[in-house]
C-alpha cells in the first residue's frame, strides 16, 4: 500500500479535488451548530437592521429599536434581508451565510491564483493559509462586513490583473473594478477600498505605467461616487459628526497613547498573519538570489504593494484596528504558496513542515470548536440568547411599554419583544408603567429619579449584564 502521503498527492492532482477539498473542509467548519452559538461583536445589530428593513422596506434609513442607523451603508443586512426572505426569518444562519459564501470564494480565488504561478500543493496550502489563518477564524461565520470587503478588494485585484497580464486594462475592465469597490463602499464606507487604491497606484508609480492613471481615476470616482450618493440621500443636520467618528477622524491622541496602541494594533496583526509571514518573505530572498528574476511570479510585486502599503496606513492610523487589515490576507496567503514551492529543496525547506503542521492545528482547532466545543458548551456560546429570552418571559408576564439604554443588539435581538431606546438623559421622561432594559452600571441613575417602585426581574452576565426592571406607580 502507498503511504498516505503519496495517496493524497495523487488525489489533489485530479482536476477539480482541490476546489472540491477546500469547500469541504470550510462546510465542515462553518456550518456545525452554527445556529447553537448566538450573535456577538456586531452580529445582533446587523441582523436586527435586517430585520427593521424586512419590517419597514426602507433600504437606506432603517432603524435598531427606533435609533436612526446612519453609521454607513449596510451591505450586509441587505444580503442579510436577501437570505431571510428566501428561508423565512432572519436568525443565525441568514444572518452569517453571506459573509461564511465570501470566506469560501476568497479561498477558491487565492487558490485559482496561486495554481496560476505554482504546485497544485501550493495552491492548496495558500487558500487554507487564508481561510484558517487567525484573523479569518474569527470571523469565519461571523455576520459582520469584513469578509464581504476582502473578497470584493481581492476579486477587485484580480480582475485589474488579468489585464495587466493580458498587456491592457481596457476601459471596461477598470469600470468593472470600479463596480466591485463601489459595492464594497456599500458595505463600510470607502475607506477599505484603499488597500486596492494605494496598491494599483503604488505599482503604476514603480513601473511607470503612466497610461493606466485615467483608468484608475475613473475606476477610483466609482466608490466615491456611491458614497457621496448614499450620503446625500440619507443626510439629516449633525450626521458629519457621526460619519467623522466612524473614520477615525477625531483628535488624535498623546503620543504616548499613541504608541501604546499601535504597538498593541502591530502585535496583533503579526500574530493573526501567521503562519503566512512566515514563508512570504522568502519572495526577497529568492529574488536577491535570483540574476534575472525569472523564476518570481510576475504577480508577486502587484500583491506584495497591494497587501503592503495600506497595511501600513492602517497600522499608523489613529484609532485602527487589526481587523481593518483583513483585505492583505488573500494577497499575503497567495505570496505564501509562492514561498512555500521556492524553498522546496532549500536550507530552508523544513519550514514548510513547520507551516505545513501549523495550518493542520489551526484546521483541527476549527474543525473541532464547531463540531465538539460549541455543543459541548451550548450554554456558554449561546449566553446572549438565553439572556434575551429570559428578559422577554419577564415581560410578556407582566407587560408595558420597553424601553433601553444601550443597543445591547446581541441579547436584545433574542428578547423578540418592541423596544425603544433612548438615551440615559432621557429616562426623566419615561412614566411607569413601564419596563427598563439598562446596563448594570447605569442602574444607580434611578435612585435620581421618582419613578416610584423599581423592581429588578432580570439580571444577565453575558455581554453588557443587561438588568431588566420594572417600573411601577407608587
Amino acid at each position: 500500500m502507498r503511504p498516505l502521503a503519496e495517496q493524497f498527492l495523487s488525489l489533489t492532482a485530479r482536476r477539480g479535488a482541490i476546489p472540491l477539498l477546500i469547500i469541504s473542509l470550510w462546510a465542515i467548519a462553518v456550518f456545525p451548530n452554527l445556529s447553537v452559538r448566538s450573535f456577538i461583536w456586531e452580529e445582533g445589530t446587523n441582523a436586527e437592521i435586517a430585520r427593521s428593513i424586512l419590517s419597514n422596506g426602507n433600504l437606506l434609513q432603517p432603524e435598531v429599536y427606533g435609533i436612526r442607523w446612519n453609521e454607513k451603508p449596510s451591505l450586509l443586512p441587505w444580503l442579510i434581508a436577501g437570505v431571510a426572505k428566501v428561508t423565512g426569518e432572519v436568525n443565525e444562519f441568514s444572518a452569517r451565510f453571506p459573509a461564511m459564501i465570501a470566506v469560501v470564494l476568497t479561498a477558491l480565488l487565492v487558490q485559482t491564483l496561486t495554481r496560476r504561478y505554482a504546485s497544485p500543493n501550493a495552491s492548496l496550502l495558500a487558500a487554507l493559509l487564508f481561510m484558517f489563518s487567525p484573523m479569518l477564524l474569527q470571523k469565519l461565520a461571523i455576520a459582520e462586513p469584513d469578509t464581504l470587503i476582502t473578497l470584493l478588494s481581492f476579486a477587485a485585484f484580480i480582475l485589474w490583473w488579468n489585464g495587466v497580464e493580458a498587456g491592457r486594462v481596457g476601459p471596461w475592465r477598470w469600470m468593472g473594478c470600479g463596480l466591485l469597490l463601489a459595492i464594497l463602499a456599500m458595505a463600510k464606507g470607502p475607506q477599505p477600498a484603499g488597500y486596492f487604491a494605494l496598491g494599483i497606484t503604488a505599482y503604476i508609480v514603480v513601473t511607470r505605467r503612466w497610461r493606466d492613471i485615467p483608468g484608475l481615476f475613473v475606476c477610483l470616482l466609482m466608490p466615491a461616487a456611491a458614497t457621496v450618493a448614499w450620503a446625500a440621500a440619507v443626510y439629516q443636520s449633525g450626521d458629519e459628526a457621526t460619519w467623522i467618528s466612524y473614520a477615525r477622524l477625531r483628535p488624535a491622541p498623546s503620543l504616548a497613547d499613541y504608541l501604546v496602541r499601535n504597538s498593541r494594533v502591530t502585535l496583533n496583526l503579526a500574530a493573526e498573519l501567521l503562519p503566512a509571514i512566515l514563508l512570504a518573505p522568502f519572495l526577497i530572498w529568492r529574488a536577491r538570489q535570483s540574476k534575472s528574476g525569472t523564476d518570481i511570479p510576475p504577480v508577486a510585486l502587484p500583491l506584495a504593494l497591494y497587501a503592503g502599503i495600506c497595511t501600513i496606513a492602517v497600522v499608523i492610523w489613529p484609532g485602527s484596528n487589526s481587523r481593518y487589515a483583513m483585505p492583505c490576507v488573500p494577497a499575503l496567503a497567495v505570496l505564501a504558496g509562492f514561498g512555500w514551492d521556492m524553498i522546496a529543496g532549500t536550507a530552508y525547506a523544513r519550514l514548510r513542515g513547520i507551516v505545513a503542521v501549523a495550518v493542520c492545528l489551526l484546521t483541527i482547532f476549527q474543525a473541532a470548536l464547531a463540531n465538539v466545543i460549541v455543543p459541548l458548551f451550548a450554554d456558554r456560546f449561546g449566553a446572549s440568547r438565553i439572556a434575551g429570552q429570559n428578559i422577554e418571559r419577564a415581560v410578556r408576564a407582566d407587560p408595558a411599554p420597553v424601553f433601553c439604554t444601550d443597543l445591547a443588539t446581541n441579547q436584545l435581538f433574542y428578547a423578540r419583544i418592541p423596544v425603544r431606546c433612548i438615551d440615559p438623559a432621557e429616562l426623566a421622561s419615561v412614566r411607569a408603567p413601564a419596563w427598563l432594559i439598562m446596563p448594570r452600571d447605569q442602574t444607580p441613575l434611578l435612585a435620581q429619579l421618582r419613578f416610584g417602585l423599581a423592581h429588578v426581574v432580570v439580571e444577565t452576565e453575558s455581554g453588557p449584564r443587561l438588568s431588566a426592571i420594572r417600573l411601577s406607580k407608587r
